[in-house]
């Protein structure tokens, strides 16, 4: 059907496509012309494509049948080797397209399945070689993480499976026969002063200056890294935290004195040119040595988990909220500054004063 978007002047086509995952998803492409009748046709020649897109697929799907029919039945293959696995996996073009991120965490999955297997079963050199017992012996190895961990493993080992079930001549996806795990989502503690201290003490370069941003605005881990200065605003951030982003909620927290005095040195040292704050920390973000180090820090200055919760980088955003209200700020202000909700919103941000005046009560990590 046709339909007029918000601030654009041209119509657009929209439609549903059904995604890998069997869930119906609304569409929308422009026709780029302000003319309904014109629109229309156009609109016709879309739909037709769309027709036979659709056509060509069901065809598709029925060969890959045929085709897994025959392979099981009369087709003995060797297997691809362990090593070859990732290769063949990631070049496949039958698979929905994957963001760079998306690849990353599945690729950081199966390596760390194939240093498993390498260090208990030495033995298995292909793919087929992954028993139903093997791979049990893995998900009960994976079901000590948490459940977001377990579920990642559980199910980028399985789209691997699925994809390279016809060449390798796999008799079945071993791992559909696990369930996945249900949220259990890490619940942190905060921390005192006394351990925030020791943490910026015990901290050097980045994570010093990661630690006072957090702990002075709030922020989660991901929009730290990806901080930009084109974010600084005067004595003001202006971020888009990136877990409400699709929300927009947008936060406006004030920059408090010591944390202008850490940011200010620190951009002084880096790349005029450069909008990043973090550049090289944002290449290493989805590198396992880079998420386990800040745990390496809290374990060098003798910081664990206890039964008020967990402990993390998390757990500054955690303190911050909770000092802030120990000291008097209003629970709404503190909400607005750490875009948990969106109050009332008067004004772009109406909490502008009340903001630096909750977060100039915050205490000094140097003294």
């Amino acid at each position: 059907m046709l339909i007029k978007k918000k601030n654009s002047r041209f119509w657009h086509v929209a439609f549903f496509i059904r995604t890998t995952d069997g869930k119906r998803v609304k569409r929308s492409k422009s026709t780029e012309t302000e003319d309904k009748e014109e629109a229309k046709k156009l609109e016709a020649g879309m739909l037709k494509g769309l027709k036979e897109l659709k056509e060509n697929k069901r065809v598709e799907n029925f060969l890959i049948k045929t085709a897994e029919v025959i392979t099981s039945t009369t087709i003995k293959r060797s297997g691809i080797p362990l090593s070859l696995v990732w290769e063949k996996y990631s070049k496949d073009h039958t698979q929905a397209k994957r963001t760079e991120r998306t690849q990353q965490q599945k690729y950081f999955c199966w390596q760390r399945f194939k240093d498993w297997l390498s260090e208990n079963y030495s033995q298995v050199t292909t793919i087929n070689d992954v028993s139903r017992d093997i791979a049990a012996a893995y998900i009960k190895h994976i079901q000590t993480k948490g459940s977001s961990t377990f579920n990642n493993n559980k199910g980028s080992l399985s789209s691997i499976w699925k994809i390279l079930t016809i060449e390798a001549g796999l008799k079945e996806n071993v791992w559909e026969l696990f369930k996945g795990a249900e949220n259990d989502s890490v619940r942190y503690r905060n921390f005192c002063l006394d351990e925030m201290k020791l943490i910026v003490t015990s901290s050097d370069d980045f994570w010093r200056v990661a630690v006072n941003l957090s702990f002075y605005t709030g922020m989660r881990f991901k929009d730290v890294v990806f901080f930009r200065k084109s974010q600084i605003d005067g004595n003001y951030l202006s971020l888009t935290p990136s877990k409400t982003k699709r929300h927009k909620k947008d936060v406006e927290p004030f920059i408090h004195p010591e944390l202008h005095i850490v940011l200010d040195a620190w951009i002084a040292q880096g790349n005029p040119k450069e909008d990043y704050v973090f550049p090289e920390q944002v290449k290493l973000y989805d590198t396992p040595d880079f998420r386990i180090a800040f745990g390496n820090i809290l374990k060098k200055c003798g910081i664990k988990d206890n039964d008020k919760g967990n402990v993390g980088f998390h757990s500054i955003r955690h303190t911050f909220v909770t000092m802030c209200e120990e000291l008097g700020v209003d629970r709404k202000v503190v909400q607005s500054i750490v875009g948990h909700s969106n109050p009332l919103m008067t004004s772009h941000y109406s909490h502008d004063k009340e903001s630096s005046k909750a977060i100039s009560v915050l205490p000094s990590l140097l003294e």
